[in-house]
């Protein structure tokens, strides 16, 4: 049965800080998958920032809430290059 939505959950990646050096320059380029479990819909992205350990995204997202109960948002950082 599919369930209806009953409501929107607003998610705004602002940064991070002190992430792992990835690149062999001692960077890395990471960028945000964001993705609400249970959700068939395919996750979001941030913008991928060149060059740095400590990056600022303040990218907003909207993921439209179908089970509160079971729903749980994951949010993962990755390094463009790996």
């Amino acid at each position: 049965a599919m369930k209806k939505p009953v409501g929107i959950l607003h998610v705004k990646v602002v940064g991070a800080t002190k992430l792992i050096k990835k690149d062999l320059m001692g960077k890395s380029d990471p960028y945000v998958k964001l993705k609400l479990t249970e959700d068939k819909l395919t996750s979001k992205k941030t913008t991928v920032k060149r060059s740095s350990l400590e990056p600022e995204w303040n990218e907003e997202f909207n993921f439209i809430v179908k089970d509160p109960e079971s729903q749980a948002l994951e949010l993962n950082v990755y390094d463009w290059e790996q």
